[in-house]
This record gives structure tokens, sequence and C-alpha cells, in this order.
């Protein structure tokens, strides 16, 4: 008997249909767009950006870019010196560089790189600030997505990650759908945390603030509701 979870053993397939809804989704955003996503966001991004502020001097990773929404909203708080955005959407990619050169982040040199959040194209010990938000979910090996997290963190750099989570573990025979079916438990999560050498300092629950986002039509995110997830932030440290 197979004892290894459905999404580990379809991982390719996966991680391809996956890309491609990001990459559909995400051609269809220009600037005003993104600028309106970035605002609807703020509610959940600036609680969490304000425990790990100031930026300024730093190099910041946004693991997940998008079009950047967490990211440039890190820039507008804290602008800081540079900011790297990876992301396997070539089209969530293109917009971040465009939304880049605006007057409003031109004081902060910003890189779009395409990769895989299990297998960063990054050094060693190149980040003082980790930035990732619903990302995690997308991965189906979530230990080698945490493991590279703690490669590139230089020691002492703060790690802010943000998704939703589940009340009950996953059980093998549920169907995977994108930040659903690949959501875990806080319990789970720390674990992989520890397993990693990443410890939690700070967690912030925004489960209600996300409902709300969700039912106004600013996040387009159902499946949040419907399937009775919850939205947590965490702040983590490497030793």
């Amino acid at each position: 008997m197979n004892d290894q979870p459905k999404c580990c053993s379809c991982e390719p397939a996966l991680k391809a249909e996956t890309r491609a809804k990001y990459d559909t989704q995400w051609v269809l955003v220009d600037e005003q767009v993104s600028a309106e996503r970035r605002k609807h966001l703020a509610a959940i991004a600036d609680p969490l950006l304000r425990m790990i502020l100031p930026f300024s001097g730093k190099t910041v990773v946004d693991l997940g870019v998008g079009t950047g929404s967490l990211a440039f909203r890190a820039a507008e708080l804290s602008p800081p010196e540079l900011l790297i955005g990876i992301d396997f959407s070539s089209s969530g990619l293109r917009m971040s560089r465009r939304i880049s050169g605006g007057d409003r982040f031109s004081s902060t040199r910003f890189e779009a790189v395409m990769g895989d959040l299990e297998r960063l194209p990054l050094s060693d010990t190149c980040a003082d600030v980790i930035l990732s938000q619903a990302s995690f979910n997308l991965l189906p090996d979530k230990a080698a997505g945490m493991n590279e997290m703690a490669r590139i963190a230089k020691r002492g750099a703060r790690i802010l990650l943000s998704d939703a989570f589940r009340a009950r573990r996953k059980t093998e025979d549920e169907p995977w759908e994108a930040c659903v079916g690949g959501a875990i438990t806080v319990a789970e999560f720390s674990t992989l945390a520890l397993s990693s050498k990443l410890f939690i300092s700070q967690q912030l629950d925004l489960t209600q603030q996300v409902k709300a986002l969700v039912k106004s039509g600013k996040w387009d995110w159902p499946e949040f509701v419907e399937h009775g997830l919850h939205y947590r932030g965490f702040v983590m440290f490497r030793s």
C-alpha cells in the first residue's frame, strides 16, 4: 500500500496545472487592477508587515510574488535596499516588473526571478527578510519549501509567512484544489518550521478580516469561506 499523499505522487502535474491557472489569472491584470488589489489586501498585509518593519537597507525576498501585492505594499511602508520577487508565473512576473518601474517604487531596486519555491534560484544566506502570502499551500512538498526558506535566510533573518490553514488534517482521498487541498493545520506547519530550524516568534489570526474581504468581493477566494479555512500569519526566525 502506498502511504504517500496523492498531492506528492502527482507533483509535476499539480505544479503545471497551478502554474497555468495563475498565468491565465495574472495576464488579465494591469497596473490599476494590481494597485486596487494591493489597497484591498492592505487590511491583511499591514498588521503583518508592521511586526517585522523596518526594511531600510535590507534585502527582502517575496516568495510567490505574483503581481506584487505584498512586496510592493512592503516597499510603500518601508522601502528596502533590494526587493526580489520569486514566482513560477511568467505573466505575474511581467506585471511586477512593470509596476516596479513606476515612480512610486523608484527608490527600491527590484528583481523579478522565475523560480520554484521548493528549489529557490538564490544563494545561501542572502535574505534579511522573507515574505510569503497565500503561496505556501501551493507547494506539494512543503518540507522542501520550508528548508529553502531556512537556507536563504541570514542568521537572525525575519520570515513572515501567511496563508490559509485547516482545522483538521487532510485525508488522502480529498481532491487537490489550490490553497484548499494543499492547506495544512497550524500544528503541521509548526512541526515543519521546527524541523527546518525556524522558530515561530509571533502569530496573528486574520480569519475574520479575510472572510470580510472575500464576502465583499475584494478578494476572489470563495473557497476560503466555503471550506471553513482559517488565515494565520507567522513571524519566524532562523536559529
